[in-house]
């Protein structure tokens, strides 16, 4: 993976609606990470190394450490937070979580657009199901930072080349 500088990034949340409500976050300054992980058994013979096999699924972790420089979207514009709690302005929305009885999730998605555009390909990454577990704020700084756990194993990307 390419380095990505958050200035070019739109980092997108994206409730389960058709069509999608959705807010767009420009940010300023920040770090987005996210880590994948899989349990892997290994079983011994007599001391000796045998077998080999996946154990149980882990959901990707997310962070984000971030100031943003501003918020777009459709209609009455919900607040980050708004969108992650399911409150206020985007107390309509609807979780992208396909199983109604689970909690309130969104889809996060990240679109990376090199400037110039010959630096690189745009690419987009979606971090599907995320519900977040830890919301902090630095008011002196004008910083949040947001972590949590998505409902998948992995985050899935595509490139396309910039028009």
């Amino acid at each position: 993976m390419a380095q990505i500088d958050l200035k070019n990034c739109t980092i997108s949340f994206i409730d389960g609606s058709t069509p999608a409500n959705s807010i767009d976050v420009k940010i300023g300054e920040g770090t987005l990470r996210w880590s994948e992980k899989r349990n892997i058994q290994y079983t011994l013979d007599r001391g000796t190394l045998d077998e080999v096999r996946e154990g149980d699924e882990v959901p990707v972790d997310v962070n984000l450490d971030f100031t943003w420089e501003y918020i777009t979207g459709d209609g009455t514009i919900p607040s980050i937070e708004d969108a992650l709690k399911n409150i206020g302005a985007a107390s309509d929305w609807v979780s992208s979580d396909a199983d109604a009885c689970r909690p309130y999730a969104l889809d996060i998605q990240i679109v990376n657009e090199p400037t110039p555009a010959a630096c690189g390909d745009k690419e987009t990454t979606l971090l599907a199901d995320f519900r977040y577990e830890d919301i902090s704020h630095d008011a002196k700084a004008g910083t949040c930072s947001l972590a949590g756990k998505c409902n998948v194993t992995k985050a899935t990307s595509t490139r396309a080349a910039q028009s």
